[in-house]
């Protein structure tokens, strides 16, 4: 007979060690026939042994006996004190320790000391525990042109690049605060439109725009559209991001929202919106006075950005250059992206307002797609048969 101590320690190391101690005595104490019963090695049962004469068979702490570079109680009782009073973060709660009551400890060690003294702390501490969903993976590095489209929403007045006096001139004039871009992985290609008010109407405008624009100049793959939880973009509304997937997917769309707090995975997008304030609204806000003024001189900047500056990303191609050489069949005039106020088309996008923004049959989806392939400019021709694809 053979006994599996591992599964048995496995549901219960304490009940383990007793049938251990209990077929010792029954074989007359010989701890090799144990051993091999058990089918562990002997030192494993003299352990056992040796805890019986302690009076304890439970499983011993795996703490180390001796800590040397261990935080002092005294140090750990203030960090617990302070971060209960303060709420502090584990920065915030160091500088707070060291201005205060001279104690240098790094944000590191207050990490370890709360993560520790849980059990101390007076309100939970936030966790991303149930919160974490699966993402579809996403490969940008063996994309194609317009196959993955990163979509996000620019605060235009961000105090971090602009100057004061900058952000009180664009006050004044009462230019408009955000700026919506779409941004090819592969290519870098970027478009451009502007809102006064980020809402779920202009959000399913810019979608729209964005998709008769790219296939009115013969982009005919599917196109990914990777979003952040933003409302204006679908957020958290389950009803919203169902009828928003049902509505591109009739262009050959799909939607794929990123992780929340998760930047990094619009990447491309969010390096080149610190391009456009280093090369287009920190040297040139001064010279938007007007709603025209800013769409004139973002015309030149998006003609530029496209078709002008060499990416290094790129080889030191722009991205109009690299789409020629990769996508030959792409209409040229498609460097010439035109930006608009959403606002002043979306209300007449279609029939709805509010959250009742999807159109629901083909036809009607189509009608209004017309409609935005005519704002853009271009006319979008539909194959025989009624049929995107």
């Amino acid at each position: 007979m053979k006994i599996d101590y591992k599964s048995l320690r496995k549901i219960n190391p304490e009940a383990a060690r007793m049938a251990v101690l209990e077929y010792l005595k029954g074989s007359g104490d010989n701890v090799a026939e144990e051993a091999r019963v058990f089918g562990i090695q002997r030192p494993v049962i003299y352990g056992i042994l040796r805890k019986r004469n302690e009076g304890d068979l439970t499983d011993r702490s795996k703490a180390p006996k001796s800590s040397p570079n261990k935080t002092p109680e005294a140090v750990e009782d203030k960090v617990i004190e302070i971060k209960n009073k303060t709420r502090f973060g584990p920065m915030r709660l160091s500088i707070h320790l060291k201005k205060y009551y001279q104690l240098k400890v790094a944000p590191g060690t207050i990490r370890h000391i709360l993560r520790r003294n849980k059990h101390r702390l007076t309100y939970k501490l936030k966790t991303r525990e149930g919160t974490t969903t699966k993402r579809e993976f996403v490969d940008w590095y063996s994309s194609k042109p317009f196959e993955i489209v990163q979509i996000d929403v620019k605060f235009i007045r961000d105090q971090k690049a602009l100057t004061q006096a900058q952000i009180l001139h664009l006050d004044k004039y009462d230019i408009p605060n955000y700026q919506w871009g779409a941004e090819d992985v592969n290519s870098r290609f970027k478009l451009i439109a502007y809102a006064r008010e980020k809402t779920w109407t202009n959000g399913l405008c810019f979608y729209l725009w964005v998709i008769s624009y790219l296939r009115s100049h013969g982009v005919t793959s599917e196109i990914i559209f990777t979003v952040d939880h933003g409302e204006e973009l679908g957020g958290k509304s389950w009803m919203k991001v169902t009828e928003l997937r049902k509505l591109i997917s009739g262009f050959g769309c799909k939607l794929i929202q990123n992780h929340k707090g998760h930047p990094e995975e619009n990447a491309h997008l969010e390096r080149s919106q610190r391009t456009d304030d280093e090369e287009f609204y920190i040297p040139r806000v001064f010279k938007i006075r007007s709603e025209k003024d800013l769409l004139e001189e973002s015309l030149k900047y998006l003609y530029y950005y496209n078709s002008l500056r060499e990416h290094s990303s790129l080889n030191y191609k722009t991205p109009h250059e690299y789409l020629k050489e990769t996508l030959p069949e792409i209409d040229d005039s498609i460097k010439y992206v035109i930006p608009f106020i959403l606002d002043d088309v979306s209300a007449n996008l279609g029939p709805w307002s509010g959250y009742h923004l999807l159109a629901q049959n083909q036809e009607q989806k189509l009608h209004c797609f017309g409609e935005v392939s005519a704002i853009s400019g271009f006319e979008y021709k539909i194959p025989q048969g009624g049929k995107l694809f």
